[in-house]
């Protein structure tokens, strides 16, 4: 049930489906999800980083950079993940989601 409290958040499960195809640094993955704000993000990375979720690594380039990756435990939430949004996208095509 644990994993569940850690996913179970819009913010969280959007990280999740934007990590799904490839990696990302922290500003490409603000960039996918422009109504997150850097807080929000940053916070559930940590807490999907404590959960052996998302790995975290600092790549040191011309700058420092951080990337951040589904772990193979995160990809096994993957089939719950696209579930959550195919019924979401099913609620919306058919009017029936709430306000």
């Amino acid at each position: 049930m644990q994993v569940l409290s850690i996913i179970g958040d819009l913010w969280t499960l959007a990280i999740l489906m934007t990590l799904q195809t490839s990696e990302m640094r922290f500003n490409e993955l603000q960039r996918a999800i422009p109504r997150a704000n850097a807080v929000t993000i940053t916070n559930r990375l940590r807490k999907l980083e404590d959960a052996g979720i998302v790995s975290r690594t600092v790549e040191s380039r011309s700058r420092q950079s951080t990337v951040y990756a589904l772990t193979a435990f995160g990809r096994k939430l993957l089939p719950i993940v696209d579930a959550v949004r195919t019924v979401a996208q099913d609620l919306d095509r058919s009017g029936e989601a709430p306000p």
